[in-house]
């Protein structure tokens, strides 16, 4: 059942990269960027008034910590990271943009590896299956 939510989203962003490409052109990333995240914005709160946020407890170091990480997460790690996807769709071909974005479990094993984790031989063969795959969307065939 949960491959359909798989399979959904990636639909949803191979029409999303084409619509940026097509309509989009001539906006700037940031405003797209802005209308992504004030589009959600209603959903999120939605979603926050469900959970348990009132036991927080901010007045703990480690929680308070954890929510700093969180904030700079988001805010590089996602709204930086939406413009320059824009952008990227932008100047290039949808194909290539969206071929970008499989590199990032490829950046995550980096970070794992300064963080101490241990590189395997699955995540190597994972690794080599993502560029050869990149390699293929992105080459040019002689027709």
């Amino acid at each position: 059942m949960y491959i359909f939510f798989i399979l959904f989203a990636s639909f949803l962003y191979a029409i999303q990269v084409n619509l940026l490409k097509v309509y989009l052109q001539n906006v700037s990333a940031v405003a797209i960027a802005v209308g992504n995240f004030v589009f959600i914005l209603p959903f999120s709160i939605v979603i926050f008034l469900f959970t348990d946020y009132k036991q927080i407890d901010l007045e703990n170091q480690n929680v308070f910590d954890a929510l700093l990480y969180i904030l700079i997460l988001s805010i590089i790690g996602t709204v930086f990271a939406k413009i320059l996807f824009n952008k990227f769709v932008q100047i290039a071909s949808p194909v290539f943009a969206s071929s970008v974005t499989y590199i990032i479990p490829i950046i995550a094993l980096f970070w794992g590896l300064l963080d101490g984790e241990i590189f395997t031989l699955n995540q190597l063969f994972a690794t080599i299956i993502i560029f050869f795959g990149v390699y293929l969307a992105n080459k040019t065939s002689n027709k």
